[in-house]
């Protein structure tokens, strides 16, 4: 199963191919897991490192995984077919998810690797106001931002939150369900919140060569240009996973976007409670935090239930939320 610059595309047992366009992820894993349900001993699907919308869904629903890996995901992505063919001809070079797992599993330590060697350079632009980590302010100042969307219920509750409580928020968009939900988009836009880009398909972007960033973020680009009906420029951009290496900050730098990671992770996705989400946040908070929680990828109620006292605890504390653009101005 890959991704296209309309969609999805799936490669069925057979050599048919199937082709679902403009449509949330719900729609593909739909039918996945139909045709599962309907297939003697059932399916398994295969992804790369650039299908990171795949994994969790496909195996809420039931269906196993496996992730090729590099250099099989040639510059950004495998096109359907040769996924489904290393599936039948290959599994053995293939990596299994497991059911609860995450797309990058089996690869910590290289993650973690890279992460470090990219020290220096995020230093650099830090410094040159090229990136934002977070939590490196004085004053008490903090941004709130949220990951995986846009999503059609989830996204408009979060914006209903902030609208009660005149705060001021980033969305990083991934750039297919942009595609899918360019009203949702719009009424981020409309809002008056911020815009990121996070990707088109949530994509580990250090597997990625020049031509594949420039797909991931340039299909992203034109499609939150195109739900909002004007070319507004998208000025940030947040790596799915954080997932960075000096290659790609230098790369992303050139691009003209400012790379934005954070220092307060609220782990909303694992969906703990609400009371237990804004405890996260509340207690790793400090001036010039960027707090990262999600508005899709998920069922994200809980994010929705815990967010007012987030708000409202974070102004107890004498912290302001400002937009990125007021935290990066002050430093």
């Amino acid at each position: 199963m890959g991704v296209t610059r309309e969609g999805y595309r799936i490669a069925l047992p057979g050599g048919a191919v199937e082709v679902l366009e403009r449509c949330g992820v719900e729609r593909p894993v739909a039918r996945l897991a139909d045709l599962a349900a309907r297939t003697p001993g059932g399916l398994t699907a295969v992804v790369d490192s650039a299908n990171g919308l795949l994994d969790a869904p496909l195996g809420a629903a039931g269906i196993p995984v496996l992730r090729a890996d590099p250099p099989v995901p040639v510059d950004g992505g495998a096109p359907a077919e040769v996924l489904a063919e290393l599936g039948r001809s290959r599994p053995g070079s293939l990596t299994a998810l497991p059911p609860a797992g995450w797309t990058m599993s089996g690869r910590e330590e290289e993650i973690a690797a890279a992460d470090r060697a990219s020290a220096p350079v995020e230093r650099r632009l830090a410094l040159g106001g090229r990136l934002v980590t977070g939590g490196t302010g004085t004053a008490p100042l903090v941004a709130l931002t949220f990951d995986d969307g846009p999503d059609p219920e989830f996204t408009p509750r979060v914006l209903e939150v902030l609208r009660r409580h005149d705060a001021p928020a980033a969305f990083f968009c991934i750039g297919l369900q942009a595609l899918a939900h360019p009203d949702v988009v719009r009424r981020i836009a409309d809002a008056g919140q911020t815009l990121g880009n996070h990707s088109w398909s949530h994509a580990y972007l250090p597997d990625l060569g020049p031509a594949g960033l420039a797909r991931q973020l340039g299909h992203t680009r034109d499609a939150i240009a195109e739900a909002c009906g004007d070319d507004r420029p998208v000025r940030w951009l947040r790596p799915p996973y954080g997932g960075r290496s000096p290659e790609l900050l230098r790369a992303v730098d050139e691009s003209g976007l400012i790379t934005v990671l954070w220092d307060v992770d609220a782990k909303d996705w694992s969906r703990p409670g609400p009371e237990v989400i804004a405890e996260r946040v509340l207690g790793q908070v400090r001036p010039g935090s960027v707090i990262l929680m999600h508005d899709g990828g998920d069922d994200r109620s809980q994010t929705v239930a815990a967010l007012p006292a987030v708000i409202t605890g974070l102004r107890a504390r004498g912290y302001r939320l400002v937009s990125l653009d007021e935290l990066l101005a002050a430093g």
